[in-house]
């Protein structure tokens, strides 16, 4: 994760020192299927599958099975649930939990309560957000139809969250519904983290594969008897959300053109056609200049 400052409510200044002002604790939590067992023994017994999850429990669930941590931001003050949602309890075993989650992107309302049941569509809003927030990744544009889809209560955001934890696996229809308005139980709960769990690391191997193993060349065409035509290309892609752009060209006295050049993935909050494309971008270099290739990181 990238190193970010969040303003803990209320406001107040922030540093970017290499250390932290304050650590209740090191924020590292063990394994994601390990994680998931120890919730369910600490609050959502295990053996009662029917047993509803409160949204304490529900956000500590997803924090903890998905790793999610605070280690790179950095508090001038100690950060409470409380700075972020007046009704949390700081003596709660969910507080840390809120925190955490507050700025990794879940979406938590002021007055939200967490001894309460928490639904199978916040469930699912919170979770998909999670996810997203240790992305991106792409998703393909094909809508799926959820028989209940009139029964969310969050037009336009539940109903996505779920699209997309379809697509990756880590929900189903129950006969072409979701049940939306029903509180979630234990076992509901369980399988979808350990699903999201395995679909963020499953998708992370692969990029990393791909990283090492992608390589970036370029050819070039005669135009005329002066200039050549060069294009630069980062090989096949699965979407139109991978992109190459050429950022400059240094000409230099040893008769060497440096083309430099940017990368950019699938942004998170976005959409792509699911086709295979191989990003390219085209320049024009003196037939005198023999071309080098070097990326703006």
């Amino acid at each position: 994760m990238n190193r970010r400052t969040v303003i803990a409510l209320p406001l107040v200044c922030l540093t970017l020192q290499s250390q932290p002002l304050f650590s209740r604790e090191k924020n590292v939590f063990i394994t994601p299927a390990l994680a998931v067992s120890a919730v369910a023994a600490d609050g959502i017994q295990q053996g009662k599958p029917a047993q509803q999850v409160s949204y304490g429990q529900g956000i500590e669930l997803i924090v903890k099975g998905l790793g999610l941590n605070i280690d790179n931001i950095r508090f001038i003050k100690e950060p409470k649930a409380t700075d972020y949602c007046t009704n949390a309890d700081n003596k709660a075993s969910y507080a840390q939990a809120v925190i955490i989650a507050a700025n990794n992107g879940i979406t938590l309302a002021r007055s939200q309560r967490f001894n309460v049941p928490m639904t199978r569509e916040q469930f699912a809003i919170a979770l998909e957000e999670g996810i997203e927030h240790t992305g991106p990744y792409p998703v393909n544009m094909m809508w799926i139809n959820i028989k209940d889809a009139a029964a969310f209560t969050t037009k336009g955001k539940g109903d996505n969250a779920v699209q997309n934890l379809i697509k990756f696996g880590v929900v189903a229809l129950e006969n072409g519904s979701f049940r939306p308005k029903a509180n979630i139980t234990a076992k509901e709960a369980e399988a979808m983290v350990k699903k999201a769990a395995a679909f963020v690391q499953s998708f992370k191997e692969r990029q990393g594969g791909n990283q090492e193993k992608e390589t970036v060349s370029f050819t070039t065409t005669p135009v005329n008897t002066n200039v050549n035509s060069v294009v630069v290309s980062r090989g096949s892609k699965p979407n139109s959300g991978y992109q190459i752009t050429i950022t400059a060209i240094d000409f230099a006295e040893n008769g060497t053109a440096t083309v430099h050049y940017k990368l950019t993935n699938p942004a998170p909050d976005k959409m792509y056609m699911q086709v295979i494309t191989e990003p390219k971008a085209e320049t024009f270099v003196s037939v005198a200049y023999k071309v080098t290739l070097q990326e703006d990181k």
